[in-house]
C-alpha cells in the first residue's frame, strides 16, 4: 500500500493492520523504545548522518532508509490525513445527533473528533438584531467557554462523573418567569430562565431538583462570527469572478446546542457571551491545580463595563448574555434570516454539568452566592 495515497477515515487499527514485518518492528520501536526514538528523533533534527547511522545500526536491512519514511507517513502522518478530511455541515449535524453525552467515551470521541477534523465555518445566515444587518457564521471547535468557577473552587471536581468543559450548564431557578421574555411553555421546563431575583441562591445538585424542568445543559459547539453587510456582498461585486471568504470577527459569543432529555445535543441553539478565556500560560496559586482559564477583562478603572462586553459587534445598540437563535442547528442556512431572542440581559453563572442518578440524569453541578459572578 503506497503511504501516500493512504485513506484518511482509516482507523489505528486499520492502518496497524497494514504493516509490513519491518513496520511492526518500528511500531513496537516507537512505543516501547520510546526514550530512544526521541532521541534519535532530536539527532535528525541536529544531524541527519548521526540519526541515519544509529538507525542503520538498529535496523541492519537493505533500503532501511526508505522503509522507515514510508513507515513515518502511514503511521505518523495519519493525523495530517485526517486533518485534511473536509467535514460538510451535514456531517457535523449527525455526529452532534449521535453523540452520548451520557456515555464519557461517546462524549470524549466528538471532542476529539472536533479537534482534529477540518470542520469549515458555518455560515448562519443574517440577522439585523441591535441595529445593523450582519451576516454570522460559526466557528467549529469544542472549548470557546468556561465555567465560572476556578477548578480549585469546584465541589467534588474529581468526581468521575463530573463531564469535561465540552458540556456544561446554567442553573436556572424557575419559581417565578418574566413574562417580558417567556410564554407560559417555556415557564413550565422547555426554556426555563430565572428570575433576577433568584439568581444568586444556592443549590444543591441532584436530580429532583429537576422533576418538573429539564436542566439548562448544553454542548458547545464553538465561536459566533460575523461579518458586516458590505463585507459579506463584496464576494459578489468586487470579487465576483473569484472565491472570497468575506472577513468574519470574533463576536465575544459562543454558540451552544442544549442537551435533551436523554443528553444527546439536538435541541435549540444558544448564544452565551464568554466572560472567560484559556490561562495563557497557566497560572495558579497553587502548583497541583493550574488554572487553565481566567475572566477576561471587562471592566475599566472606574469599575464600569467595557463597550465591547455583551455586544455583538462595535455599535450594537443591545447588551445581553444569553440569546436563542434557532430551534434546531439545520434551520441556521447560509442564505437565510434568523431573530436573536434574548433571554437573559445580565450575566448568568455558567457551571460544570455531572451525571446524577440511576438513569445518569445530567445535570448542572452545586453552585453557591460565593462563587457566582458579577452582573
Amino acid at each position: 500500500m503506497d503511504p501516500y495515497l493512504m485513506d484518511p477515515y482509516m482507523t489505528d487499527e486499520e492502518i496497524i493492520a497494514t504493516f509490513t514485518p519491518l513496520e511492526h518492528q518500528f511500531y513496537k520501536w516507537q512505543i516501547l523504545g520510546r526514550e530512544e526514538a526521541k532521541r534519535l528523533g532530536e539527532d535528525f533534527i541536529n544531524n541527519n548522518d548521526t540519526f541515519y547511522s544509529c538507525l542503520k545500526n538498529k535496523f541492519p536491512y537493505p533500503d532501511i532508509e526508505e522503509a522507515f519514511w514510508d513507515f513515518i507517513v502511514k503511521w505518523d502522518g495519519r493525523f495530517y490525513r485526517r486533518s485534511r478530511i473536509v467535514i460538510t455541515a451535514k456531517d457535523f449535524y449527525e455526529r452532534l445527533r449521535t453523540t452520548d453525552c451520557k456515555d464519557t467515551k461517546s462524549l470524549a470521541e466528538t471532542s476529539l473528533w472536533m479537534h482534529t477534523q477540518a470542520i469549515p465555518d458555518l455560515l448562519f445566515g443574517q440577522s439585523n438584531f441591535g441595529g445593523s444587518l450582519m451576516h454570522y457564521a460559526l466557528g467549529t471547535g469544542p472549548q470557546y467557554l468556561f465555567p465560572d468557577t476556578p477548578y480549585g473552587k469546584m465541589i467534588e471536581p474529581s468526581n468521575p462523573d463530573m463531564l469535561k468543559d465540552t458540556v456544561l450548564a446554567i442553573d436556572f431557578d424557575v419559581n417565578d418567569c418574566r413574562p417580558s421574555a417567556l410564554d407560559s411553555s417555556e415557564c413550565r421546563g422547555e426554556d426555563s430562565i430565572a428570575n433576577e431575583a433568584s439568581a444568586t441562591s444556592v443549590r444543591g445538585a441532584n436530580s429532583d431538583d429537576f422533576l418538573n424542568k429539564e436542566p439548562f445543559v448544553f454542548f458547545q459547539i464553538g465561536a459566533l462570527c460575523c461579518c458586516t453587510a458590505d463585507e459579506w456582498m463584496r464576494r459578489y461585486t468586487e470579487y465576483a469572478d473569484e472565491v472570497y471568504d468575506p472577513e468574519f470577527q470574533h463576536t465575544g459569543y459562543g454558540v451552544v446546542v442544549r442537551l435533551d432529555c436523554d443528553g444527546y445535543p439536538t435541541g435549540a441553539v444558544y448564544i452565551i457571551h464568554n466572560h472567560q478565556e484559556a490561562a495563557t500560560p497557566a497560572v495558579s496559586h497553587d502548583p497541583n491545580k493550574p488554572a487553565l482559564w481566567e475572566e477576561r477583562e471587562w471592566q475599566d478603572p472606574q469599575n464600569d463595563e467595557l463597550p465591547h462586553i455583551r455586544r455583538l459587534y462595535p455599535g450594537c445598540d443591545r447588551r445581553f448574555f444569553l440569546a436563542k437563535i434557532a430551534d434546531n442547528l439545520a434551520d441556521l442556512e447560509e442564505d437565510g434570516h434568523f431573530d436573536i431572542q434574548v433571554l437573559s440581559k445580565d450575566r448568568k453563572t455558567i457551571v460544570q454539568a455531572k451525571r446524577v442518578g440511576d438513569a445518569q440524569m445530567i445535570i448542572p453541578n452545586e453552585i453557591s452566592t460565593a462563587t457566582l459572578p458579577d452582573t
